[in-house]
């Protein structure tokens, strides 16, 4: 008995010295008005002059490199086509690889052009304007530098087979796009966001790959194709001064660090740099982007850093090469919703990640700059092929039916999210729009910016800026907040209401380790998070809940000292 009431009172004891301490609401290190202005932010002064200008980005995704669940209605089609080709075939369409394999080259060119042609147009540059925003990302996949399909012939005369098609078409697409982007004063930031083989087996690379092996960087002929790739971008995109909208190039999205030997990745980044600086002039201000391959913030301080040779020198040797570690931006990606874990956290808690996670990049900035260059209003998986063609959601178990991964936890919940907003209940509505707020007022007081994903969705409203918007849960301006302060903290209203949450409904059926996934669509992205997990501050948590704590450790001491 005694036993049990003074694990109680540690337990009690613990939870208010979590409360005591808090998440430091301010941070450490300098302050973003005192950091340098990174090239990125020296690009955007000749359309800005606030000198603390941050990036408010949008990407958008499933235009130029295809993917399921923000156009469903394609990969239904592609299907269709498929079986009036041959009807008696097996058809199974589930990525950009398969379906350019299945349909053959033709049948993939019509219908993908037809898609790129009316997917994204002018009309939706100039509504990005419109609604604030500064920059564009714009995902593109290897395959674009392919010349010619039927002999499978690459940049460099390098031939590497694979079924995608192209001989121009996204690059033809992408040229317009950046002459939108001039004409309405945003500036571009180009993702390579599909390398050879696949970086991370996600089908947003352009191949899915749930249980294999991942092709990139295990054969010379992906690493020699990326490189020329990499080098014809620089080529192109490099150089282009007030003509080009070009702030950024991203040498390749999320690559997965764990299933690709993180010695090979860091090697490529420094080879990767190493032709971009020889193919930048010396007056040219594009950023080098570089994703943080799903390693804890911090990782990337010392690489690429001339303040730190020792370490950069292991990989290369620029002694010729002027550049400062501002030169080099790191891209961070965030989603609460690929663990089970994730899943069943409370309001609380998910807010919590938010805060701290952003604090963590506050940290990097003084090594290199780093933006939250992708998140989403998502509090589930539960968007229609979210995770993958025919594949189900982690939130209500259906992924496991439909996979070959286990768990031992139990569902969280029944999908509701991915029907109309009309069907959300108003305190699912009110948890997305705080979510939302939550992660607007940490990365623009916290990092060097954020960009959103995605731009438009044809039904997964958690991902879809435009449907967010329209519904009143994403802040408009931006910084219209009804939950948070432009300083990045809480209103007292909400801090207090939120702190009833602190604690998980269940931590016993949800233990940190009970998936068996291969971090299947970003599981990685969000992990980093579960290792820096501290409290909200003292001062958001409502006074009630702290004289609770307190009241019933004094109550358990004088029973432990009446027995």
């Amino acid at each position: 008995m005694l036993l049990a009431l003074y694990s109680l009172l540690a337990f009690l004891v613990a939870s208010l010295g979590k409360v005591a301490r808090g998440i430091d609401i301010s941070g450490s290190g300098e302050s973003l008005s005192s950091l340098e202005l990174n090239v990125l932010q020296n690009k955007f002064a000749s359309y800005y002059t606030n000198n603390s200008i941050s990036v408010k980005g949008i990407t958008i995704g499933g235009w130029l490199v295809t993917e399921p669940y923000i156009t469903p209605s394609l990969y239904r089609n592609a299907t269709l086509l498929a079986k009036q080709q041959n009807s008696s075939r097996n058809i199974s369409i589930i990525d950009e690889f398969t379906l350019c394999k299945t349909l053959g080259y033709n049948t993939s060119t019509t219908l993908l052009d037809g898609h790129f042609k009316t997917w994204i147009t002018e009309d939706d540059f100039k509504q990005i304007q419109a609604n604030g925003f500064n920059l564009v990302r714009i995902p593109i996949g290897y395959w674009a530098w392919k010349q010619n399909a039927a002999e499978n012939l690459y940049v460099d005369n390098i031939t590497y087979k694979d079924p995608y098609i192209s001989d121009g078409l996204q690059l033809k697409y992408l040229n317009q796009a950046l002459e939108w982007a001039q004409k309405y004063e945003l500036n571009v930031w180009i993702d390579l966001h599909g390398v050879p083989g696949s970086q991370n087996g996600f089908d947003n690379s352009g191949q899915r790959i749930l249980y294999g092996d991942l092709g990139w960087l295990r054969s010379n002929d992906t690493r020699k194709l990326t490189l020329a790739v990499w080098k014809k971008m620089f080529e192109t995109f490099l150089n282009g001064g007030d003509k080009s909208p070009v702030v950024g190039l991203e040498i390749v999205n999320e690559p997965l660090g764990g299933k690709i030997d993180m010695s090979n990745i860091t090697q490529m980044y420094y080879e990767a740099f190493d032709l971009f600086k020889e193919n930048q002039d010396s007056g040219d201000n594009t950023t080098f982007v570089i994703h943080d391959a799903f390693q804890g913030i911090g990782n990337w301080n010392l690489e690429l850093n001339p303040n730190y040779r020792n370490v950069s020198d292991h990989y290369f040797n620029l002694t010729k090469a002027n550049y400062s570690s501002q030169d080099i931006l790191v891209d961070h990606h965030h989603y609460e919703v690929f663990t089970d874990y994730q899943l069943a956290e409370t309001q609380f808690s998910r807010i919590e990640n938010i805060i701290n996670y952003g604090n963590s990049i506050h940290k990097e900035l003084p090594y290199h700059p780093a933006v939250v260059g992708e998140w989403s209003g998502a509090i589930t998986d539960c968007a229609t092929w979210l995770n993958g063609v025919g594949v189900g959601a982690r939130y209500d178990g259906s992924y496991y039916n439909t996979t070959l991964f286990t768990t031992d936890s139990k569902p969280a919940g029944t999908c509701a999210s991915q029907k109309p907003l009309s069907d959300w209940t108003e305190d699912y509505r009110n948890r997305v729009r705080q979510f939302i707020e939550a992660q607007l007022a940490t990365y623009s007081t916290k990092t060097t910016g954020w960009i959103f994903w995605n731009w438009k969705t044809e039904d997964a409203v958690e991902w879809d800026y435009l449907k967010l918007k329209d519904a009143e849960l994403f802040p408009s301006p931006f910084d219209n907040y009804t939950y948070f302060k432009t300083d990045g903290s809480m209103k007292e209203g909400f801090s207090s209401s939120l702190s009833t949450q602190a604690f998980p409904i269940s931590t016993t059926s949800i233990p940190f380790s009970t998936t068996t996934t291969s971090r299947k669509s970003k599981n990685f992205a969000s992990s980093t998070k579960l290792k820096a997990r501290t409290s909200l501050s003292i001062d958001s948590m409502s006074s009630i809940w702290k004289e609770c704590i307190c009241i019933s450790i004094v109550a358990i001491i004088t029973f432990c000292a009446i027995l």
